[in-house]
């Protein structure tokens, strides 16, 4: 993708015919070389380049399997016999809902109702989705989407419609979700070493502390800051590194963590809350979950969605002492989710670390509650 001039974007497809043959052309066509491209100078050196990286077939290692060609036919022929297998067939072409550097997404329409293809990019920090999702239905029958279909190795899966998607209009609905998912936190508690085990990464509070610093020091995550706020953060380094092992003095513990809860991953389905996209889950603060509260603008439904959530723990601190963490969580929060993306950025190809962006917004969160 490249800027033009009127401030917009271009953006560069590649389209691959899954039913032609390499070299059937028509009367008066014939394939073109890079050496033979003329074009506008904005399109010139992306499309050159691409077509040298074609030709010579040095392919960069952190490009996802969906983008390189023959993985669409490969996954396409899987598909189609899980769902045959499972009685289903499709009606419909796939629709892609998500394409990019993260993940790819399908939706198959089939005589039987609406099934999802889903794979994730291998990163460090993202669960193994499909294995997560089948341990978790178990405990918690209609509260995560049903794996139909899995193959492992490659991070492919089938997936059931969860049902529709929750609203975003309602207070009603955003306690539901929090509250709803503070109760599956609650049921994890005891089952963290079991969470590691299926591949969650452990980030607990304490585990963050090492990371600080060097998050501080790599220029990819702090392009977009001015001097000063990156002077202002160094400065601050001291305490945001004693707020991470304070939380260890609270009685509150480690749990499982979704990583990316807001209503947009949340759906409904006769009255029960489903949640959907468990890339990001771990095992950390429980806390650390909450952007759909210490990102609320609101004021007041910010301590009424805040108290709702923490009602939850009370059998682990009084009020005022979960409130105390509750501050502490503001800025930890940010840094841990600053971190996942310096972890992202740093396992993703260059050309593609546009569609993500530095973790700038994490770090000025961070910021705003040292400064409040």
């Amino acid at each position: 993708m490249q800027s033009n001039s009127g401030g917009g974007h271009d953006a560069f497809f590649e389209l691959e015919s899954a039913a032609s043959t390499f070299g059937a052309l028509k009367h008066r066509e014939q394939w073109s070389g890079a050496e033979a491209l003329v074009l506008t100078p904005n399109h010139c050196e992306i499309v050159r380049d691409y077509l040298l990286e074609a030709e010579s077939g040095n392919i960069p290692e952190l490009r996802q399997p969906w983008e390189r060609a023959g993985w669409y036919t490969k996954a396409m022929h899987w598909i189609e016999n899980s769902l045959r297998t499972l009685g289903f067939h499709l009606t419909e072409p796939p629709a892609p809902l998500k394409w990019w550097s993260l993940s790819c997404v399908l939706r198959l329409v089939t005589a039987r109702g609406i099934v999802y293809f889903k794979t994730n990019a291998k990163q460090p920090m993202f669960a193994q989705e499909p294995a997560i999702l089948t341990y978790l239905a178990d405990l918690f029958p209609g509260r995560v989407p049903i794996v139909l279909a899995s193959v492992p190795a490659e991070g492919w899966m089938l997936l059931a419609d969860a049902g529709d998607k929750l609203s975003r209009d309602t207070v009603e609905n955003k306690v539901a979700l929090l509250r709803t998912f503070g109760e599956v936190q609650l049921d994890m508690v005891n089952r963290t070493e079991a969470l590691i085990e299926l591949g969650c990464a452990d980030r607990r509070p304490e585990k963050l502390v090492p990371f600080v610093e060097p998050l501080l020091a790599d220029k990819l995550v702090v392009s977009e800051l001015a001097p000063e706020e990156l002077g202002e953060l160094r400065r601050y380094l001291p305490r945001i590194i004693a707020m991470c092992e304070r939380i260890s003095d609270y009685a509150v513990p480690p749990t499982l963590v979704h990583g990316d809860l807001h209503m947009g991953n949340a759906a409904i389905r006769e009255g029960r809350i489903a949640y959907l996209d468990w890339t990001d889950a771990c095992v950390a603060h429980p806390f650390m979950d909450m952007f759909v509260i210490f990102d609320e603008s609101d004021l007041p439904l910010r301590t009424q969605l805040r108290d709702a959530y923490l009602e939850l723990w009370s059998d682990f601190e009084p009020m005022d002492r979960l409130l105390e963490l509750w501050s502490l969580c503001e800025v930890v929060h940010a840094m841990h989710h600053a971190v996942s993306y310096q972890s992202i950025l740093r396992h993703t190809e260059d050309r593609s670390r546009g569609e993500l962006g530095p973790p700038t917004f994490y770090l000025r969160k961070a910021l705003r509650r040292l400064e409040e």
